[in-house]
């Protein structure tokens, strides 16, 4: 059932906000005192910048990556649902149960939003922008490039795996408990709308990347992620699909570096917009199915009184409050 918090959703997100600040500065602070431990020159911001993208320095990225993405996104998403409800993992979706029927459907899933990415990643490219904001865009995406080929160097099995856990484990959980789990449940009870809530969580998700061109794709799978959290409650499942998603690409990367043909354009692959459109009505057509079975479980009332207005494929939704 819906029951007004003892904390005003203005109030949660003002919390939220802080959490996450406050993570930002911490996590740059420690940020800061490992790369003086392990690369050092972090005083000199150009010296610091060639020794980031130093390839012998590639291990020392990913272990600063894996410290940093843990203080800047989960601890601030588990100390706001302490703040907030007295069982903060379940109020986070991490003891909500799922069934495999649930983890089959999440990889089709995955595989087709691949291609979908892929589609939106052709539409961006397509959009006219101005030639300033195109050079500006495509410097980002170059610096981000070369910090993706540093942690993307992978030599051994060891290294493989070591970059599976900072590229997609960790980012599956540490993002999945503090966009899902906390942001989007807050945007979602606070506006009443899952369609807003989901929205408002997906744009936010995709900005923190910091790509324009791969803005769309990126809001494109947040949304999917938010909807296989909405339905089942159930934060492991957009966990699986954020691996699935991200390991897949670092798997490639491992292939293409034994084969000495690392390029990462080989992995921004383009698909036409009408495949992405034939994908992007497959992947509706799975979640209605994946929404049914989150209903068998009794995993999608959760929380909410279920009608057919808390459906975010047909309108918004309706307190128990407001029913009476």
């Amino acid at each position: 059932m819906y029951s007004k918090p003892s904390l005003s959703y203005f109030s949660q997100f003002l919390i939220l906000l802080g959490m996450i600040v406050a993570g930002f500065v911490i996590g740059s602070i420690v940020t800061l005192v490992l790369l003086q431990a392990l690369i050092g020159n972090v005083l000199d911001s150009e010296l610091l910048q060639k020794e980031l993208l130093n390839p012998a320095n590639s291990t020392a990225v990913k272990i600063v990556q894996l410290v940093s993405s843990f203080l800047m996104f989960f601890v601030p998403a588990v100390v706001f649902a302490r703040i907030v409800n007295r069982e903060p993992m379940r109020y986070l979706g991490v003891k909500t149960r799922s069934s495999w029927i649930q983890a089959g459907l999440v990889l089709i899933i995955v595989f087709l939003g691949f291609t979908l990415s892929g589609a939106l990643g052709e539409f961006t490219t397509q959009v006219p922008i101005p030639k300033n904001w195109e050079i500006f865009f495509k410097k980002m995406e170059k610096t981000f490039t070369d910090q993706v080929m540093v942690i993307a160097n992978m030599k051994s099995v060891g290294d493989y795996f070591f970059t599976l856990i900072v590229i997609a484990v960790a980012p599956a959980i540490f993002e999945e408990i503090l966009f899902r789990g906390a942001l989007q449940q807050l945007m979602v009870k606070w506006t009443r709308n899952a369609w807003i809530g989901i929205i408002i969580t997906s744009i936010i998700f995709s900005a923190i990347h910091f790509s324009y061109y791969g803005f769309l794709s990126r809001v494109a799978l947040g949304m999917v992620l938010g909807f296989l959290f909405h339905y089942s409650k159930s934060l492991w499942l957009p966990i699986l699909a954020h691996f699935l998603n991200n390991g897949a690409a670092v798997t490639m990367m491992y292939i293409m570096s034994r084969q000495g043909k690392m390029n990462m354009d080989a992995l921004d692959e383009k698909f036409p917009i009408w495949w992405g459109a034939i994908a992007l009505a497959g992947i509706i057509v799975l979640l209605i199915v994946y929404r049914n079975e989150c209903k068998r479980l009794g995993t999608y009332h959760l929380d909410l009184t279920l009608t057919k207005s808390d459906d975010p494929f047909s309108g918004q939704y309706v307190s128990s409050d407001q029913k009476q």
